[in-house]
């Protein structure tokens, strides 16, 4: 990926421009209600209308607002607190490693061939591009996008060898990932696309996240539950279900002295995103989706989204011995605020 993009971003009260590696800010002292223009040039071009994918009735993009509470919510979280992290009530944002880089069709130089152990891709052709990276760590994971079809391929453990796509498990995922509404069994430990859930460059730059988030975590269960269609967890005590969906009980005003609280070494920039992020949490929740050494919620990789990231506020920076964006969450998930809501295929 080149690392030369240029990238603007124009709205009503916030002002930001970025080139040749370099931005500045602008803030206005109110908020503009319109989106933002977004323009990027280089490896990934985005409409510069982002439209959330999947349909509305997938449940990671309904609401939480007047869903039932699971009837063990205090237990649930509790677990989720205690054990699903590296330590209690330890909960990151991910960038790197553990995420999905994102890859338009578009941008490929051609077919390649898939080589595995197994699966129905192995022997076909996909698009490709020498050039793209998997992300970083085993898993080594890639989503390759085709916004004229739909079509979402996932590929895990991901190497290119100069003449085929070396993958220890692929699949193209069946319909449309602009309207699809339920899982698919192959795909990563919940058996949910790759791509649901993932929070994209775009939508904190439109000023608002509409879905559910995505959080692999430790102690993840055998058993798991609508709308996963399966688990790769292994515990038996305390633990957590495949698919078990979370929310934050938080107001605005807490969230605005939280985000008041961030150390002041971090930008306006950084500010806006965190309560983009926090409110998302409170709106849409976020679910179980994969088993990890620590709890985490899955960002665009930087592999193809880091200078957009650094952008928005949310590039790699150390403040007062913690990292951010990483611990960006520190104060804002806590116990108490946290609740389990009842699983279904609805929601």
């Amino acid at each position: 990926m080149s690392k030369r993009n240029i990238f603007s971003y124009c709205w009503i009260g916030t002002v930001l421009a970025v080139c040749s590696g370099c931005f500045r800010v602008g803030d206005a002292a109110s908020r503009s209600t319109e989106r933002p223009t977004v323009t990027f040039s280089g490896e990934s071009r985005f409409d510069t209308r982002y439209v959330r994918p999947f349909g509305a009735n997938a449940p990671w993009n309904k609401p939480v607002a007047g869903l039932p509470r699971h009837p063990q919510s205090s237990t649930l979280a509790t677990r989720l607190w205690t054990y699903g992290t590296n330590r209690p009530g330890n909960f990151n944002l991910s960038f790197t490693d553990y995420t999905y880089p994102v890859y338009l069709a578009s941008n490929a130089q051609g077919t390649y061939p898939v080589q595995g152990p197994s699966g129905k891709l192995n022997g076909t052709k996909i698009p490709w591009n020498p050039n793209w990276q998997a992300a970083t760590g085993t898993d080594g994971q890639v989503i390759v996008l085709d916004p004229k079809s739909g079509r979402e391929w996932d590929l895990w453990q991901v190497s290119f060898n100069g003449s085929s796509i070396r993958v220890s498990n692929g699949n193209l995922v069946p319909g449309s990932y602009l309207t699809k509404e339920d899982g698919f069994k192959p795909s990563r430990g919940c058996g949910i696309p790759y791509l649901a859930m993932l929070v994209r460059p775009e939508e904190i730059a439109q000023g608002k996240i509409e879905h559910a988030l995505s959080m692999p975590s430790r102690n993840t269960a055998k058993a798991f539950v609508a709308p996963a269609t399966k688990s790769d967890g292994r515990e038996t005590a305390n633990g957590m279900p495949m698919g078990t969906r979370f929310a934050l009980n938080i107001t605005d005003a807490e969230i605005d002295a939280w985000v008041k609280s961030l150390p002041s070494q971090l930008s306006g920039q950084t500010r806006r995103a965190a309560r983009i992020i926090a409110v998302a949490l409170r709106d849409y929740g976020w679910f179980i989706t994969d088993t990890s050494g620590g709890a985490h919620l899955q960002f665009e990789d930087n592999a193809t989204a880091k200078a957009k990231w650094v952008a928005l506020g949310l590039g790699s920076q150390s403040v007062n011995w913690k990292s951010y964006p990483a611990d960006l969450l520190d104060g804002l998930i806590t116990k108490n605020r946290i609740y389990a809501i009842a699983p279904s295929n609805e929601h």
